[in-house]
């Protein structure tokens, strides 16, 4: 759920705790025959399965969403001045706290996407897309299930500090 427009976890909370402080459930978001564009965009990619998780994940997506909208980094922020929620790996931190047991997150960035693509500027997403040309991350396809982003191994990058380990054999090291 939403309070004051932040992802809140809803067992974890009493309502007698926010008195006076605007709540947001799913229902608050949009109904059957008016469907936000968040949950159409559910929709229209397939991101849920059993729909167990998909109310949570939607009131965790829109608060996301308006982080993005605000230019809020996340923890993956590369570019704290100007992060680009836009980023798979971004996507999947702001949502690593839904937790969905059918493995619909790759349809779940999907939605996500197509809303953050329909409603940020155009100036924001020119600005980005010049800073991401040369992110390998970027230009993957989202497949597999959600998993934390890449080290800079996986992506092939060394760093100063890296140093290699060696093996040891029949004890403790």
């Amino acid at each position: 759920m939403l309070i004051n427009g932040r992802r809140v976890n809803s067992c974890l909370t009493l309502a007698v705790m926010h008195d006076g402080d605007e709540i947001t459930t799913i229902e608050g978001i949009g109904m059957p025959e008016s469907l936000s564009a968040l949950q159409q965009a559910f929709k229209d990619n397939d991101a849920f399965q059993c729909g167990y998780c998909t109310p949570g994940q939607i009131c965790s997506a829109t608060a996301l969403i308006e982080e993005v909208k605000q230019n809020w980094p996340s923890h993956v922020s590369t570019d704290l001045q100007n992060p680009d929620g836009r980023l798979v790996q971004e996507i999947a931190e702001r949502m690593s706290g839904n937790i969905c047991r059918c493995s619909a997150y790759p349809n779940i960035i999907k939605a996500i996407l197509q809303v953050l693509e329909s409603q940020v500027s155009e100036s924001q997403v020119l600005e980005s897309s010049i800073q991401t040309t040369d992110n390998v991350v970027q230009n993957s396809s989202v497949t597999g299930i959600w998993s934390p982003p890449p080290s800079e191994a996986q992506l092939g990058k060394t760093s100063a500090n890296n140093k290699t380990a060696t093996a040891t054999t029949g004890g403790r090291s």
